[in-house]
């Protein structure tokens, strides 16, 4: 969610202040693929947030025993925080659209169908829960969905495909699942479906957001003071901007009935992204922030020192370059992502192209004719597409001309990478006629 560089930067400067073996464990963290990584992200910009606004402790006994991950103070305020992100991979775990979704696009290339042209429907139940309830989708659980599509799913489409049937339907609906699924071979080379939202809290006290809060109330027992809980969104649904029903509670409501709930904690600070789409493609690139949402207890008189202090924290945290929901995703792959890969601009007599892209070409790990492609085998299977700088390094040589300066052009620490400029000269005698 935020880039190497600028987490870079940040881990060597918690050195002097955290030491090399904290500073060391967090990179542990942050180079192993899990969901682990979305949590040592958020604890390296805060704490390095933090570090710049006054006097930061890291890891401090308290007569607990425990070592919170925050002792800050400055002249206007001291407190003890724990940091923390949350997500909804429990929910998603209990309610696997995703994964039923995957697995009859695997069987159905199996049986020979073309990819795409699924339309999958899953229904819900209302389950109470606590003061409330909650939706949970009508599925097996996880660990029986494979078995669940080969017994139940499977055997209905070969017997469609052998009565010839053009389009194929699947409906169950019983205790087990409930489920309208149907597949035109000769549709849409896209799939889609939808299901309702199970991610929505309908509780207080019911939902990732307090469960994450809660598992905090014993970190920081034996602490004085002001203490609190700093939440990082780690693809949660409540920390998103989507408006709420009428039965939905929200992330203030939450961290609310929480506060009343445990007395000994006094403040919750969500740090949650936003973003901002344009209305018409291709007119730039989306703007994102990091907004945070202040929730204090009524009776603490530092709230206003609160606010102003994360208000100046915030404004050293780095830039966000992906959506939580799909840092999440990043944070359990090995490698690393692309960069400008397939990106270039060109005029007169000059080309740029990604500096990532240029060497992996020339140590034979791809052509600039795969188009920037992250899965390079897969991609040359599809059509292939005209690649423009291609075409135009080919232009140059075939009219005798090589390069004058190449230059390499630095980005900052919010991009993860460089470019490469190709000023070609005028046609050269060593490889064109001569005149």
């Amino acid at each position: 969610m935020f880039a190497r560089r600028a987490l870079q930067r940040r881990l060597n400067e918690l050195r002097e202040t955290l030491g090399n073996n904290a500073v060391d464990k967090l990179a542990a963290r942050l180079n192993k693929p899990s969901s682990d990584r979305m949590a040592a992200m958020w604890e390296v910009v805060v704490l390095h947030g933090l570090m710049r606004c006054g006097t930061l402790q890291h890891e401090t006994p308290l007569s607990s025993g425990h070592r919170p991950d925050v002792t800050f103070e400055n002249d206007k305020v001291r407190f003890i925080a724990d940091i923390t992100a949350v997500s909804d991979e429990g929910l998603d775990n209990n309610n696997p659209y995703f994964e039923l979704s995957r697995l009859v696009e695997k069987e159905k290339t199996k049986l020979g169908l073309a990819i795409g042209g699924v339309d999958l429907r899953v229904k819900s139940r209302e389950q109470p829960c606590g003061r409330g309830s909650r939706t949970v989708l009508r599925l097996p659980p996880r660990a029986q969905l494979q078995s669940f599509v080969t017994k139940r799913i499977i055997p209905q489409l070969k017997k469609q495909m052998n009565s010839n049937e053009k389009v194929l339907r699947v409906k169950i609906d019983d205790e087990n699942a409930g489920i309208d699924l149907i597949i035109n071979p000769t549709g849409s080379p896209y799939s889609g479906g939808s299901f309702a939202s199970y991610d929505i809290p309908k509780t207080k006290d019911r939902n990732p957001i307090f469960n994450a809060l809660k598992g905090k109330v014993s970190q920081l027992r034996g602490a004085t003071g002001i203490t609190g809980v700093i939440v990082g969104d780690g693809d949660c649904m409540a920390l998103s901007d989507r408006p709420l029903d009428r039965n939905e509670v929200s992330a203030a409501a939450i961290a609310e009935d929480f506060l009343r709930q445990h007395s000994s904690m006094d403040f919750v600070l969500f740090l949650k992204v936003r973003e901002k789409r344009h209305l018409m493609p291709c007119t730039g690139a989306e703007k994102r922030w990091i907004d945070q949402q202040l929730i204090v207890r009524n009776d603490c008189q530092a709230k206003k020192a609160l606010g102003t202090l994360f208000a100046a924290m915030l404004a050293e945290l780095p830039e966000t370059e992906a959506m939580p929901a799909n840092g999440a995703l990043r944070t359990r792959e090995t490698g690393y992502d692309l960069g400008y890969h397939g990106g270039y601009k060109m005029g007169g007599n000059k080309i740029r192209i990604s500096s990532r892209e240029l060497i992996e070409t020339l140590s034979g790990l791809r052509t600039l004719g795969d188009n920037g492609a992250k899965f390079v085998t897969a991609s040359r299977k599809l059509p292939q597409q005209v690649n423009a700088p291609q075409k135009a390094f080919l232009r140059n040589l075939q009219q005798g001309r090589l390069p004058v300066s190449i230059s390499v052009i630095k980005t900052g620490e919010d991009d993860n990478d460089d470019w490469v400029e190709f000023e070609f000269g005028d046609p050269d005698p060593a490889i064109s006629p001569l005149h």
